[in-house]
């Protein structure tokens, strides 16, 4: 039998928004075997709040990873403080501002791109200890595990207009997904764009530059990049959500926002 497991990692951020949180299930990693309980923690870092579950044997290394996680997102939150320019002494990001534009024509600062690049130094610091690991920062989610184990995620796309409701849910598979989103008076072509990708900063990167030229550039940008980066795209005019093809079978969504069909 395998274990059911509820993680709700209910959350007030900087604007005092109540984040939506993540449900998976863990099957055991044998029959009859249920696999150890789970080691959380919560942190403020970062202007918000950095939330951790993980999985192994032994609960002790799992815990020292964990810290050490944590740690990996307090020193990128000190570069950025400390440093002038911010990101003079995370010149990793440079390739990926560089993408940004080349392909989309998009220029992010490189400081807007520090927490999911944070996200996946901490994933990087727990991948060799953990068996699995869910990971939130900031409302965005980095799994760590075996792409063989059957697992469950199920992730809420938060209304920007509502932060108690929510657009639609996604099914994450693995790697991260980050959901870039303004308030009304501040929005453009896009009411939100979720972003699935490989890893956190990808994720994070590809949000910010889709939600800058709209849905509709947006899922005919994805459609040439690498295979991996999956669009959820809440239109700013009713906030019908439409996807990209890889996403058909893992997005489920409220019949009142299902794009308009042709009849």
């Amino acid at each position: 039998m395998g274990l059911y497991i509820q993680l709700s990692f209910l959350r007030i951020n900087r604007n005092h928004h109540i984040a939506l949180g993540v449900a998976l299930s863990l099957a055991g990693a044998g029959c009859g075997e249920e696999p150890p309980p789970a080691v959380s923690r919560v942190w403020p870092v970062m202007g918000t709040m950095l939330s951790a579950a993980a999985w192994g044997a032994d609960t002790s290394r799992v815990a020292a990873a964990l810290s050490a996680a944590y740690d990996s997102v307090a020193h990128i939150d000190t570069l950025i403080s400390r440093s002038r320019p911010p990101h003079a002494r995370i010149a990793a990001l440079d390739s990926t501002q560089r993408e940004l534009a080349l392909r989309i024509g998009v220029k992010v600062p490189a400081e807007s791109l520090a927490s999911g690049y944070a996200l996946e130094r901490a994933a990087l610091a727990l991948a060799p200890v953990v068996d699995s690991a869910l990971l939130d920062l900031g409302g965005q989610y980095r799994w760590i595990g075996p792409a063989g184990r059957e697992t469950h995620r199920a992730v809420g796309i938060p209304d920007p207009e509502n932060s108690l409701d929510a657009l639609g849910m996604v099914e994450l598979r693995g790697g991260s997904i980050r959901t870039q989103a303004q308030s009304p008076e501040h929005r453009g072509t896009a009411r939100s764009v979720t972003v699935l990708a490989p890893d956190a900063l990808t994720a994070h990167a590809w949000a910010i530059a889709f939600f800058a030229v709209g849905c509709d550039s947006a899922l005919a940008v994805v459609r040439r990049l690498s295979a991996g980066i999956g669009v959820v795209c809440a239109d700013s005019a009713g906030g019908s959500l439409r996807w990209t093809q890889d996403l058909e079978q893992r997005v489920r969504v409220p019949e009142a926002k299902l794009p308009a069909r042709a009849p």
